[in-house]
Order: structure tokens, then sequence, then C-alpha cells
């Protein structure tokens, strides 16, 4: 009789250990930032025409001059993606986040007008990726 509750027992066991589940999972934050829409700002554009681009700004820098506090120095336009993996064994848990942004600084003179701009577009370089490592 005990030879038979062996198998059940170890068959048993593996059935409740085997059981598990994997999660893709994506958040985005703030409007999307592209390529094409960074490209059209130039040199001499009004602040206005820049937020008809880009959107809105994350972010506002001002001026530390002491004549002139008040100042819009920079816009900042920000935007990230994180990309999650999880996989789940039982009482065993495996996970992994992959997060990339994308930052865009306009620049602009004391006329308020864009000086120049600063852009690293790394956020569609997010993965899934295997909770081990790449």
């Amino acid at each position: 009789m005990t030879r038979r509750i062996r198998p059940i027992a170890f068959a048993a066991t593996l059935a409740a250990l085997l059981p598990g589940c994997a999660v893709l999972g994506r958040q985005q934050k703030d409007h999307r930032l592209e390529r094409a829409s960074v490209q059209k700002i130039q040199k001499g554009m009004t602040k206005e025409q820049v937020t008809q681009i880009l959107g809105a700004p994350t972010e506002i820098i001002f001026s530390n001059k002491e004549h002139d506090p008040l100042r819009e120095h920079a816009y900042v336009f920000e935007h990230s993606t994180t990309r999650y993996t999880a996989i789940s064994l039982a009482l065993i848990n495996f996970g992994n986040m992959d997060e990339k942004r994308d930052r865009v600084v306009v620049f602009f003179d004391e006329g308020g007008k864009v000086d120049h701009v600063g852009a690293s577009l790394m956020a569609e370089n997010a993965a899934h990726g295997f909770p081990f490592g790449r």
C-alpha cells in the first residue's frame, strides 16, 4: 500500500510546484516625443511655436540672473517607457524591468527665441527581457 502512496504523493507535490505564470507589462509616462517633431524645432522659434510642436513642457527652468530672475531659460520635455517581465513558479518569482527615457531641452535666448536644442531619445529602446538577464 505504501508503494502506491509514494507515486501519488510525488505526483501531487509535482503538480503543486509546476503551476506558474508569465507577465509582460508596459508603462509610459508623459506624452511621446517623436524624433521628427524634435527636428522641427529651429533656432529663432518662439516659445509658442515650440509648445505647438512638442506640447506642454514637463519642466520650466528659470534664469538665475540677478536682474531677470523670472525669465524662462529652458523648457524640458520628458517621456519614459518601462517594460516589465515576470515569471512566477509556485513560491519562486523572478522579475526584470527596463526603463528608457526621452529628454529634450530647448534653451531660449534673452529675447525668448530658441537658442539651441539638446535631445536624447531612448524610450523606444526599452525591451522585455528574461528575468535572469539578457
